[in-house]
């Protein structure tokens, strides 16, 4: 079998689907177009690894025996969207500074993965957003998720944490440090435009785990 290439995968997503009706559609559509390119391929969604039953991969291709885990992040503005005749209600998820944790999370437990299981081969983290704001800079240099900002350009590694003037409510859940072994550039790209409005530009980054 070819090798995976998580860059073609995700073309032939965008000339499939514009929108996504949430991250379980998304996290659908593209383990579709996984298996459609790579016949061969397993591809398992929320899988749950023998080294950790606790643990949901959004979704693991497997060829020649060896795991590709792919996690998903697809975070939007409130809109309301129409593609053809079909119309989507997109939710505003908000929670700008949580969702940035949250996708380097994601980083941290594909590493996990991979210093943990011998089949691991390369894994990948996907954000797919309409909300341009993740590509800038935090307004204030001292914010209280400074570590955790997804801006255009800058480089995630070693141990991301909160600002010692945190609030327990603003981190609930969240607590924990993010530590990463690996350098990832924050890359943005365009995934599609669907109208000229302040919703209606999507954007996304891929990183990969090796």
């Amino acid at each position: 079998m070819r090798e995976f290439d998580i860059n073609l995968a995700m073309g032939k997503l965008k000339s499939k689907r514009e929108i996504f009706v949430s991250e379980a559609d998304f996290q659908l559509e593209l383990a579709w177009v996984i298996k459609e390119e790579y016949p061969e391929a397993l591809v398992r969604l929320e899988y749950c690894p023998y080294f950790n039953p606790s643990m949901h991969i959004d979704i693991l291709v497997i060829i020649d025996g060896r795991w590709i885990p792919i996690e998903l992040k697809y975070k939007t503005k409130g809109c309301s969207k129409t593609i053809g005749t079909e119309s989507f209600i997109l939710k505003n998820h908000g929670a700008k500074d949580i969702n940035c944790y949250l996708y380097l999370k994601d980083l941290q437990r594909i590493e996990s993965i991979r210093d943990t299981a011998l089949e691991f081969l390369e894994g990948y983290s996907i954000f797919v957003t309409n909300d341009l704001s993740y590509i800038k800079k935090p307004v204030m240099p001292d914010c209280v998720y400074k570590d955790f900002s997804l801006e255009e350009g800058i480089i995630k590694q070693g141990t991301l944490d909160w600002s010692e003037n945190t609030g327990e409510g603003t981190k609930k859940n969240c607590e924990k440090p993010i530590v990463l072994n690996g350098n990832y550039p924050i890359k943005w790209q365009e995934y599609c435009t669907v109208d000229n409005t302040n919703t209606g530009r999507f954007i996304y980054m891929v990183n990969k785990v090796g």
